[in-house]
């Protein structure tokens, strides 16, 4: 269906409207001529709007004189007729001519550049390697070569780790990862513990001694790598050099946690019933009239404080009166379906647990514990869960203050 309409807009149709008591009659003969006729719609019984080819038009004037029907062209669509009203108007093609050569050019130069990831390296040093390689907003894309601007970047700029040039239409796009020195404390000498007791299920050892193996079941605050190396000295020596242990520690891990929710909520609502109490404050002293204290035994305060003043005067008294409003409050008794209480219960272990959890934690399994009890005489929910996680356990532990200052450059 979208070939023929880009055809018939291509050679050009028209909208024509057909009128007369011989409509049927009219469209038995455009059906023996072969005619292809769409869009076809009957307004009335005497008056009919169809579309049709240029060339098959031409072709509808023999049916038309042996069928009682008028045809009356409405509209006429196409480049055909498009380029006849616009070959008269040279302006207008001049004007379309220019537009889209305006459109080439300016598509063909680079009107903006865009530096993402700067942080501490100043943007405008990176502008000026550019402007000094010859590109800057109003350059021609095709002289730019993104990987030479790329090398030409790393070379003049050591503070960078790796750059990225795209061209993007207009626009200049330069992603730029600048590069992170090591800190002082993440060279120091150490070993590879366990953060918490667990089954370990992979290790990939990349500095030290390796002391544990996928299987075995380790505790909390065991070596897993040793950063110590023996030296090549005497027999006997012992003496030690100390590198930074480093590795990848995975093991099966479990954690326990603990929710509850009650079956029973109690909504508290205000009744009629209040009463009302009344404070001068002066300085330390304080005289109180009224109900100084709640009657109720349930209850919503409510406080005005107003300072005391002579308006005629301007003046400000040191003293407060203090307006106290104990409104009465019921307790109305509402039960809590039981599995929505378990859903309560079961959120709040998940948050006991999820707290505790390492940030790339996998959930592997987990074991659900539910128990029912009367608390005061509501009944209450708890459960208890446990689940099972895959994660990294190890964790760099530095070697004590003295050790390392003996090992010196041992971990070099």
């Amino acid at each position: 269906m979208l070939l023929r309409d880009l055809w018939s807009l291509h050679q050009g149709y028209v909208i024509i409207k057909i009128k007369g008591t011989g409509i049927e009659e009219f469209l038995n003969g455009v059906s023996r001529q072969g005619i292809y006729l769409w869009n076809v719609e009957r307004l009335s019984r005497e008056l009919l709007v169809a579309r049709i080819n240029v060339t098959d038009f031409r072709k509808l004037r023999g049916i038309v004189r042996s069928a009682p029907v008028t045809v009356e062209i409405r509209h006429k669509a196409g480049l055909p007729f498009l380029w006849q009203r616009a070959k008269h108007r040279y302006t207008l093609l001049i004007g379309a001519l220019l537009s889209i050569l305006s459109i080439y050019l300016l598509s063909s130069i680079v009107w903006f550049i865009q530096i993402n990831g700067v942080n501490e390296l100043d943007g405008a040093l990176v502008l000026q390697v550019l402007k000094t390689a010859g590109v800057q907003p109003g350059t021609w894309r095709t002289s730019i070569e993104p990987m030479a601007l790329e090398h030409r970047l790393m070379l003049e700029l050591p503070q960078l780790a790796w750059v990225g040039v795209k061209l993007k239409g207009t626009l200049l796009q330069i992603e730029i990862v600048e590069r992170v020195e090591a800190p002082k404390d993440q060279l120091a000498p150490g070993d590879i513990i366990a953060k918490r007791a667990a089954l370990i299920t992979q290790v990939i050892p990349f500095v030290g001694n390796v002391l544990v193996t996928e299987g075995e079941t380790v505790s909390q605050g065991q070596v897993l790598i040793d950063g110590g190396l023996t030296e090549y000295g005497l027999p006997g020596d012992g003496s030690t050099k100390h590198l930074r242990a480093a590795g990848v520690i995975k093991g099966r891990v479990w954690y326990t946690g603990f929710g509850e929710a009650s079956l029973v909520h109690y909504v508290k609502q205000r009744t009629q019933r209040m009463r009302s109490g009344h404070y001068l404050i002066l300085g330390a002293r304080r005289w109180g009239w009224g109900a100084t204290e709640s009657p109720f035994p349930h209850y919503a305060e409510e406080v005005k404080t107003r300072q005391l003043r002579v308006p005629r005067l301007g003046l400000r008294i040191p003293m407060q009166l203090v307006s106290v409003t104990y409104h009465e409050l019921t307790l109305e008794r509402m039960e809590i379906d039981l599995e929505t209480a378990k859903e309560d219960a079961w959120r709040h272990a998940w948050e006991d647990i999820e707290g505790r959890l390492g940030p790339q934690s996998e959930l592997v399994s987990q074991a659900v514990d539910v128990i029912c009890e009367d608390r005061n005489g509501d009944p209450l929910v708890r459960i208890r869960l446990v689940v099972e996680v895959h994660e990294e356990i190890g964790v760099f532990r530095p070697l004590p203050a003295r050790e390392a200052e003996g090992i010196r450059g041992g971990s070099q």
